[in-house]
């Protein structure tokens, strides 16, 4: 099992851009929030949903990771923890290698699919934690700084 460092963080973080698995179009979701926060920082933002009609390259959707752009390299798991083997796999495919699996979206099974990959995976830990947190989340983190939770 990979022993998640900052370094990892910021080779993760260090992009253009990030796609999004589990985005959703609704306003107060935890993904359009993290998506709305991600581009006030600066990322411009893919967002993948199998829910999504059809590719709106206009939009930055699409339906699923196959369909993403040849450029893109980081990815942003916010499925479910069903789901997430599925899209793990299919970033794999895509020869994604920097991966993020948001807490509670994470398995056994992608941390071992991840390992075996070579995968620079972040899981267990809040992207917005890592992100230049404001309100609420830099809260969480400067606790979660004073108690040792944050990777060095």
């Amino acid at each position: 099992m990979q022993i998640i460092s900052l370094q990892n963080i910021d080779k993760f973080l260090n992009c253009n851009v990030i796609a999004v698995a589990g985005a959703s179009r609704k306003e107060k979701s935890f993904s359009a929030l993290a998506i709305e926060h991600l581009q006030k920082k600066g990322y411009k933002v893919l967002s993948v949903n199998p829910n999504f009609t059809e590719n709106k390259t206009e939009r930055n959707e699409f339906k699923s990771v196959a369909d993403l752009p040849e450029n893109v390299k980081n990815l942003l798991v916010l499925t479910n923890p069903v789901q997430t083997l599925t899209v793990v796999k299919a970033a794999l495919e895509r020869g994604i290698k920097d991966i993020w699996v948001q807490q509670k979206s994470e398995t056994p099974e992608v941390i071992a699919l991840c390992s075996a990959h070579k995968v620079n995976l972040i899981y267990n830990h809040c992207i917005f934690m890592f992100t230049e947190p404001e309100g609420l989340h830099k809260f969480h983190y400067t606790l979660k700084k004073f108690f040792g939770g944050v990777p060095k």
